[in-house]
């Protein structure tokens, strides 16, 4: 439903395609109850009534209020039920929210209800006051319905948009509970374009953090300038539908499906990492939650990398982590005042991995919902969740050797950046001169653990995109197959990288099934010094096609990339690359390669 207005909207002539009118009607026709959430449009920068006097974007409409919308909710001309909205600076859609659902039936009649009143009292002919009473009343009296004790309970809230301009826009819907409840907030992102796009949010999911039996508000607003946004919104509301098509929270991974581990943790500082704010408080003001630095040396031990994002001064913050003895588990640390989604995608390219497996903790909805409309497939959490962090299957990863020395070894290849850029050397000069090793050894029951977690972890050079199981890892220990599973490690003049490779390989047949790298070697060499030694072993045995086996996935692309480099083509198999075993690979021997196949005891 629309509020009440003192000047009824005039239809908005929008050249609507047939198809996407028909999804909206669809998708109503799929609904059997839903609420009857009032939208008004209001300000995100309201000071009301204050802000009538000096604010330069107040547009009064007839009752003297501001307008937000270009011209209210226009209805369609081709579909009524659907509203176009012209946001002007600072609009955004605002309703009081009532988990009370009537039958679809009944809220239809109460939509058509409501038109004619509306209707019957924009045009009354009475005085201002008598007229703004009335419209004050009937839009109490919508935003209080009465609940039907045989309606069923909410499924879902649901947002239904199109972006009538064809532009995309990112948005966000808030649900939150007034300050006397304890300021309890729910936000969700997304976008709108130019096709028919729906939002479905799980009330399970909204009711972890709101108390939806406390009052509430919901709001959908566009994320940063509004001004000359247009959209067409459809169902607004909380709803129960026919086909059952809620999907699961988004911080609970549907059923028999792994949830994606997380390699990267990036901070807030201010009130979340600690409590105060430091500009404000200074070093002395602010407290470490006690709750943050467990879970820093929590995920620092299971090889989670973990960096910071704040909107601060920079030497004051970094002097507040030392202080408190932090600053040592901070890679490549944001501080500075611009948007952190710039920070993010920093990190992303000082770690060279992917943005989807980071996770953002921010006190800040606003900050959470910037970053996550830059980055879609970032995951965020608030700050209210860091004492479960131990808990959430983000981070259930083992606990190995080089988890724990995961840290170090990217400030190693931080060192290794810096003395390549003072060299001013050549890369292939540089990389001879850094006495890059690297050993291949058959897989021993020490390495289960370890190769385990590499699969879990490995998405870019991953040729197949698998995860092994620690059943399969520990079955390639005793296989009778001529199947065998090798084990690479690497070292260099600065350090140690740790296991950086498995493969799983039929050295006799020439078939490499299955390899996994870390990106920490990529590009180093390491595979021209492997793939080398592979071939040779293999044509030594016979085989004088060495094929490796290689499904493409949304994020393997670099493996592709591998086996181009490599002289690898597709073969009449499209799962097989081959190239000729005897074909000499560039520059592979830049790493001194060592190999041990006998299996190793325990």
């Amino acid at each position: 439903m629309i509020e009440t207005l003192s000047e009824k909207p005039a239809p908005a002539e929008v050249s609507a395609p047939a198809e996407m009118t028909a999804a909206f009607a669809a998708f109503r026709n799929d609904i059997t109850a839903r609420s009857q959430i009032v939208w008004g449009e209001h300000c995100s920068e309201c000071a009301y009534p204050a802000c009538y006097a000096y604010c330069a974007f107040y547009t009064p409409r007839s009752d003297f209020n501001c307008r937000r919308f270009e011209a209210g909710f226009e209805p369609l001309a081709a579909d009524p039920a659907l509203h176009r909205v012209r946001f002007r600076k600072w609009g955004k859609l605002e309703g009081q929210g009532s988990l009370a659902l009537a039958p679809i039936a009944a809220a239809q009649a109460a939509d058509r209800r409501d038109a004619q009143v509306s209707g019957l009292l924009a045009g009354a002919p009475a005085p201002y006051l008598v007229k703004q009473n009335l419209v004050w009343r009937w839009n109490t009296r919508k935003a209080h319905p009465k609940a039907d004790p045989a309606a069923p309970a909410a499924e879902a809230f649901v947002v239904e948009a199109w972006a009538s301009d064809g532009l995309s826009h990112p948005f966000t819907l808030t649900i939150l509970n007034g300050h006397e409840s304890g300021g309890r907030l729910f936000q969700a992102h997304f976008e709108i374009d130019a096709r028919y796009r729906r939002l479905t949010v799980p009330v399970a999911e909204i009711a972890a953090q709101v108390d939806l039996a406390e009052p509430f508000l919901v709001q959908i607003e566009p994320v940063g300038e509004a001004e000359g946004v247009q959209a067409v919104f459809g169902v607004c509301d909380f709803v129960v539908l026919r086909t059952a098509a809620v999907p699961a929270a988004k911080s609970a991974p549907a059923a028999g499906a792994a949830p994606r581990p997380a390699k990267v943790v990036v901070w807030d500082l201010d009130e979340t990492l600690w409590t105060g704010v430091l500009v404000e408080d200074g070093v002395e003001g602010v407290v470490p939650r006690p709750e943050a630095v467990a879970a820093i040396r929590m995920l620092d031990e299971r090889g989670v990398l973990q960096s910071v994002a704040s909107k601060n001064d920079a030497p004051a913050a970094l002097a507040a982590l030392k202080a408190f003895g932090l600053d040592d588990y901070f890679l490549y640390p944001q501080v500075h005042w611009n948007p952190k989604s710039g920070s993010i995608a920093t990190l992303a390219r000082a770690l060279d991995l992917g943005i989807d497996s980071f996770v953002f903790i921010d006190d800040q909805p606003f900050e959470r919902g910037e970053v996550e409309a830059a980055h879609p497939t970032l995951r965020t959490l608030p700050h209210t969740e860091v004492a479960n962090l131990a808990t959430n299957p983000w981070f259930d990863l083992p606990v190995t050797a080089e988890s724990r020395q995961r840290r170090a070894l990217y400030r190693e290849e931080a060192t290794r950046t810096e003395a390549f850029e003072v060299a001013g050397a050549d890369y292939a000069s540089f990389l001879r001169a850094s006495g890059l090793k690297l050993a291949v050894e058959a897989i021993g029951p020490a390495d289960v653990e370890r190769v385990f977690e590499l699969s879990q972890r490995t998405n870019q050079l991953n040729f197949n995109g698998r995860k092994y199981a620690r059943e399969a890892v520990q079955a390639l220990l005793t296989a009778q197959t001529g199947e065998v599973g090798l084990t690479l490690r690497c070292s260099d003049r600065f350090g140690d990288y740790g296991l950086i490779g498995f493969v799983v390989a039929d050295l006799c047949k020439g078939l490499v099934s299955d390899v996994f790298m870390s990106c920490r070697v990529q590009r180093k060499r390491v595979e021209q010094a492997f793939f080398a030694w592979l071939a040779e072993g293999m044509a030594e045995r016979g085989a004088g096609t060495l094929r490796v086996a290689y499904a493409p996935t949304s994020r393997n692309g670099a493996s592709r990339e591998m086996l181009e480099t490599l002289g690898f083509t597709p073969s009449a198999d499209p799962a097989l690359w081959e190239r000729p075993s005897t074909a000499p690979i560039p520059e592979s021997d830049i790493v001194v390669l060592s190999a041990r196949l006998a299996a190793k005891a325990a």
